[in-house]
C-alpha cells in the first residue's frame, strides 16, 4: 500500500512534467536541521526566550529519539525496497541512511508544530504553521524519499513530545530548584544513545554493485551527532538558566542586530572551529563534540553576547 501510494505520486510527477518538483524541493528544505536551527535560534534570541527553549527542547530531543528509532527499526529507503520507486534526484542528496522515521518531518513538526499549538498567536498564523508541517511531510512522499508511515509516525511522535515537553517546562517553572534533574535525565538519554549506537548490531546488505546499502558506521555517526545536539542544548539551557539569564526585550533594530551578530559568530564556529574539532577527534566522537559545541553556543554562548549587546543598547537609549 505504501509503495503504491509513492508510485501514484511518481506518476503524477511524470504526468505533469515535474512542474511541482521545484516547489516541493523548496518546501522540504524547511525540515532540514540546519534551517530549523536558524529559525529556532531567532525565536530564542530575539522573540521569546521561553518559547525558544520549548521549541529547542522538542527539536533537539526529537532528534535524539528519532535516532533511537532509526537504528532500531533499520528500515531501508523506498527505492531500495522497490526498484520501481524513482525519487526526484535532487532530493536524494539528503535522503541517506535509514528511512523510518522521517527526520525532516520530525524537525518541521518540532518547530512549526510548536508554534501552531501556542494559543497566544493569531489563528491564521497557527493555521499556516500547521499547514507547513503537513506540507513538509507530504513533500517527503511527493519527492519519493519517504513512505507515508515514515512521515505519519514522525509527526505523531513530535506532537506527543510537544505536549509532554510543554508540561515538563511548566513543572520546572514551578520547581526551579529541580532543574538539575532535567539536566541529568537529558544528558543520560544522550549518553544512552551513544552507547546503544556503538554496541548494537546493524543489517549488512549489498546492492547490485556489491556496495553496502546502508553503512553502519555512518548511522552510528549520525546518532553521535544527534546525541551531541541534545547534550549541547541541555547543558546550555542549564547554564543560561542558572548563571546567564539574558532577556529578549529591546527595540526591533537591536533585535535584528543581535541576531546578525550571533549568527555571524555561529557561522564562524561552524566554518572554522567545527573542522578543527572533527580533524582532531576522529569518528562519531568528533561529530558529537562538534555538535555539542555548536548547540552549546546557541543556548549559552550567544546569550552572553546578547547581554553584552544589551549594555550597548541601554547606553544608546
Amino acid at each position: 500500500m505504501d509503495i503504491q501510494y509513492l508510485l501514484l505520486l511518481q506518476n503524477l510527477r511524470e504526468a505533469t512534467g515535474g512542474v511541482l518538483n521545484g516547489a516541493f524541493e523548496l518546501i522540504t528544505k524547511l525540515g532540514e536541521a540546519s534551517v530549523v536551527t536558524l529559525l529556532v535560534a531567532f525565536v530564542y534570541w530575539c522573540v521569546d526566550k521561553r518559547e525558544g527553549i520549548f521549541l529547542m527542547l522538542t527539536f533537539y530531543y526529537n532528534r535524539v529519539i528519532n535516532g533511537f528509532l532509526k537504528i532500531t527499526a533499520c528500515v531501508y529507503r523506498p527505492w531500495i525496497r522497490d526498484a520501481r520507486v524513482l525519487p526526484v534526484p535532487e532530493a536524494m542528496a539528503d535522503a541517506t541512511g535509514y528511512s523510518f522515521p522521517s527526520g525532516h518531518s520530525a524537525n518541521a513538526t518540532s518547530f512549526f508544530g510548536g508554534l501552531a499549538i501556542n494559543k497566544k498567536y493569531p489563528k491564521i498564523f497557527r493555521g499556516v504553521m500547521a499547514a507547513l508541517v503537513l506540507l513538509v511531510g507530504f513533500s517527503r512522499n511527493y519527492l519519493g524519499v519517504h513512505t507515508p508511515q515514515d512521515v505519519i509516525v514522525s509527526i505523531v511522535l513530535a506532537i506527543v513530545l510537544l505536549f509532554a515537553f510543554r508540561r515538563l517546562l511548566d513543572w520546572v517553572d514551578q520547581n526551579p530548584e529541580k532543574d538539575w534533574i532535567v539536566l541529568l535525565a537529558g544528558a543520560a538519554l544522550c549518553i544512552l544513545l551513544v552507547v546503544y549506537a556503538s554496541l548494537k548490531g546493524y543489517p549488512i546488505d549489498y546492492d547490485a554493485a556489491g556496495e553496502v546499502i546502508v553503512d553502519p558506521a555512518k548511522m552510528s555517526i549520525d546518532s553521535f551527532k544527534n546525541a551531541g545536539m541534545g547534550l549541547g542544548f541541555i547543558v546550555g539551557w542549564f547554564l543560561e538558566r542558572r548563571f546567564i539569564k539574558f532577556e529578549t526585550d529591546g527595540k526591533w533594530y537591536f533585535r535584528v542586530l543581535r541576531y546578525a551578530v550571533c549568527i555571524a559568530v555561529y557561522e564562524l564556529l561552524k566554518t572554522y572551529a567545527a573542522p578543527l574539532i572533527t580533524g582532531a577527534i576522529a569518528g562519531g566522537v568528533g561529530k558529537a563534540v562538534e555538535q555539542f559545541v555548536l548547540i552549546l553556543y546557541i543556548t549559552a554562548g550567544a546569550p552572553v553576547i546578547i547581554k553584552l549587546l544589551g549594555i550597548v543598547q541601554k547606553r544608546a537609549e
